[in-house]
């Protein structure tokens, strides 16, 4: 899937709408999505409200066989799987189909079910086949007892036809590389790998690899709300994810039903102003980390804000210059790229207590060492 681009929504009364959207949303269906309603025997769907469900939208009749499709549900540990087949090309409908990757963690009560909730993690490129699998996690009791929660791998990423740019290896030395050009040479060595990433991108993604746009995804969830009958869509956005339902909302105005967006991303920011707003938040949140291991007294990193912010940089760079030897079977030298990503990753996976503290003082070699486990590459990717 692509990053949100201005290019994503098509006009700036548009975009301006859809951003109001996205706030208005995670303040009214919020609410709404914490009253359930009365409990009760959940009728099941009528044939009449299945041929609403599947109609396709005005002006789509030749994609009438995609959202008439009914989902064939089987068994995957004690959840439900299902493909779902969606044109690879909606502007050419008979052309070649994929099919994407569907769980469903029924409701938790059958006998109170008001209907499925579709959920997405964000990303872009988020398996929300892993999300909805997480259900106990993401949401509250109340709302697990009424909806089946489903999720979809997006086009092109997990079990929907993945496009596999690099392989595992070649992926190694990627993420390992140097993020912080100090020369002309690195500077160049860094553009030589992000076209040589795009190549491998052109090389292996095939026909499918011009049609994994937002646009495309909110297209898929508006067949997926079809295949599930239901009339309207209700969903839980995170992230990216909020992008994807504003733009969905923005195509499908009428089939919106509970719409939660949790991390709304205004929809007029560029790519470039999306990493800048994330490299801020990731600042943040080291600082932050930072703040309270001083505040709990012992901090490996120092006694001071400033001064531990100071270390990890130190570190970074000593990497950049020295990496240090790992015993790894694929990669042999945590890098300052490697060193960056294991402390982004803990980060985002709100692990930084456990992963980032600690205590010995030095590397192998003498050099200031604040992390008590060197993060290890293949913790993060790969097998």
């Amino acid at each position: 899937m692509t990053s949100p681009t201005v290019a994503n929504i098509r006009s700036p009364r548009t975009r301006h709408i859809v951003t109001s959207l996205a706030v208005a949303l995670v303040v009214v269906l919020s609410v709404s999505a914490c009253v359930i309603g009365p409990s009760g025997q959940s009728p099941a769907v009528s044939p009449a409200q299945k041929r609403a469900a599947q109609v396709p939208p005005s002006g789509q009749e030749p994609l009438a066989r995609f959202y008439g499709q009914d989902l064939a549900w089987s068994d995957c540990g004690p959840n439900q799987c299902a493909k779902l087949s969606v044109p690879i090309d909606y502007s050419h409908p008979d052309g070649d189909t994929l099919k994407l990757a569907v769980l469903k963690v029924e409701a938790a009560s059958p006998s109170d079910r008001i209907g499925s909730l579709v959920v997405n993690p964000g990303g872009p490129g988020g398996s929300g086949v892993s999300y909805a699998r997480a259900a106990d996690s993401i949401v509250t009791k109340a709302v697990r007892a009424v909806y089946d929660l489903v999720g979809f791998d997006p086009r092109g990423v997990g079990l929907s036809s993945p496009i596999e740019c690099l392989n595992d290896r070649e992926l190694d030395s990627f993420l390992g590389s140097d993020p912080t050009p100090d020369n002309k040479g690195e500077e160049q060595h860094l553009a030589d790998g992000a076209k040589a990433f795009a190549d491998k991108c052109k090389a292996n993604g095939g026909p499918l690899l011009g049609h994994v746009s937002t646009i495309e995804a909110a297209k898929d969830m508006d067949v997926l709300r079809a295949a599930l009958a239901e009339t309207k869509l209700d969903y839980l956005g995170k992230s990216y994810g909020t992008f994807l339902g504003a733009t969905y909302a923005d195509l499908f105005p009428t089939k919106v039903g509970r719409f939660v967006l949790d991390g709304a991303i205004d929809p007029n920011l560029t790519s470039s102003q999306v990493n800048e707003g994330q490299a801020v938040g990731f600042e943040t949140e080291t600082r932050a980390y930072v703040q309270d291991c001083v505040r709990r007294g012992g901090c490996p990193l120092g006694n001071s804000l400033d001064s531990g912010m100071q270390r990890l940089r130190d570190f970074l760079t000593s990497l950049d210059s020295r990496p240090l030897p790992l015993n790894d079977r694929y990669v042999k030298a945590l890098t300052e790229g490697w060193g960056s990503l294991g402390i982004a990753v803990a980060i985002v996976a709100h692990r930084v207590s456990t992963q980032l503290s600690g205590a010995p003082s030095s590397r192998p070699d003498g050099a200031p060492w604040p992390l008590t486990h060197p993060p290890s590459p293949r913790a993060t990717v790969g097998p």
